[in-house]
């Protein structure tokens, strides 16, 4: 499997993962118009099947300060 990572536009990035079936992607927005709040998508494109899907959620601050939370206790950052 193989990743990428690069920047669409100003506060847009996207986390691709090639895999046998197709693609997965991760794409992060950061809103201007509301700064305590983050976008997240994720989609998935099958090469077999020839189709995609997305799935969405806005998280604001106080929902990042829990998701930071719980990764330091996952040990995932420091």
């Amino acid at each position: 499997m193989k990743s990428t990572f690069h920047e669409l536009q100003l506060g847009t990035a996207v986390i691709q993962n090639a895999t046998p079936e197709g693609t997965e992607q991760l794409i992060v927005t950061l809103r201007p118009e509301d700064q305590s709040s983050v976008q997240i998508q994720i989609k998935k494109n099958t090469a077999s099947e020839h189709r995609s899907a997305t799935d969405s959620i806005a998280i604001d601050q106080h929902g990042l300060q829990k998701l930071f939370q719980w990764l330091r206790e996952e040990g995932a950052v420091s």
